[in-house]
């Protein structure tokens, strides 16, 4: 984590999420049929982007493609050449717009909404999401010349303690899962799409307003299976896409950690879980 700055109590790199960013973020202008997408990286980011933004398609709201669509907002990524929330001011309404912040440095209208935005938060538990996140690290490290790699080890007690990418995962977790009773927003679980993608698909077109015919949703639940979307990100042509996906299970973990780090990752996670009703399915 040398390289990344602390804002605020979160990490980020200075050459994916400037200051100057991050300074303006809070004001930031959400439009009333803006749909919000929330997640904690790699808590399949990408895979709710695609559920909204074909279920929005088909419905006619948009004609905007997903690989146009900033990934995570506050970032500037190397195709788009300048900040995800710069690009969105000309896109057209309905916008999806996604984030990796957590609840107090997002813009203000999403963390206290009012008139008929909407926001969806997935997340998934913190033992597969650190695997996938270190997995990610090095792929994408790979992918733009970097050869050093940080030892696994380490990488998953830095997140343990809270040094991650976006900072602390329990922090963004209740962070957010504090709106749970907000009607702006929806929450939904990786391990609960992961068994019964269908049923998601259909709380998140029903949440969005969205009719379409039993054929047409059907369609877009095989379209967003893990298996359709990792052949669709080989092809795509985007390079980062093809390093989004590996498994797509719940349990990997298990052939990561050893029995001392899965016993102070449990700790951890009843010690800022318990009594606040958010609960996560390990395998």
């Amino acid at each position: 984590m040398d390289e990344w700055y602390e804002y605020k109590g979160a990490y980020f790199h200075p050459q994916l999420v400037t200051k100057d960013s991050l300074d303006v973020i809070p004001d930031y202008v959400i439009r009333d049929d803006d749909v919000v997408i929330v997640t904690y990286p790699k808590a399949g980011t990408n895979w709710i982007i695609e559920i909204v933004n074909k279920l929005m398609r088909a419905a006619g709201k948009t004609d905007v493609h997903t690989e146009d669509i900033p990934w995570s907002f506050e970032s500037t990524s190397p195709r788009f050449g300048k900040p995800g929330h710069v690009i969105l001011e000309d896109q057209p309404s309905p916008r999806i717009i996604h984030t990796h912040l957590p609840w107090h440095l997002a813009p203000r209208m999403i963390s206290s909404p009012k008139g008929k935005v909407k926001a969806i938060v997935l997340m998934r538990n913190p033992k597969d999401t650190v695997v996938s996140l270190y997995h990610f690290v090095c792929k994408f490290r790979a992918s733009v010349g970097i050869q050093h790699f940080p030892p696994c080890d380490e990488f998953i007690q830095c997140f343990l303690d809270g040094k991650a990418p976006r900072g602390d995962y329990y922090d963004h977790v209740l962070g957010w899962w504090k709106m749970r009773d907000d009607p702006h927003f929806l929450f939904l679980k990786y391990e609960d799409m992961t068994k019964d993608l269908n049923s998601a698909v259909m709380k998140i077109k029903d949440f969005l307003g969205i009719s379409l015919d039993d054929v047409t949703t059907a369609s877009i639940v095989e379209s967003c299976t893990f298996a359709s979307l990792t052949s669709a990100w080989a092809e795509s042509g985007n390079e980062t896409k093809t390093l989004i996906a590996r498994k797509g299970v719940i349990g990997d973990w298990k052939n990561t950690f050893t029995a001392a780090q899965s016993k102070a990752y449990d700790a951890k996670y009843r010690e800022r879980l318990e009594g606040t009703g958010l609960q996560f399915d390990f395998e």
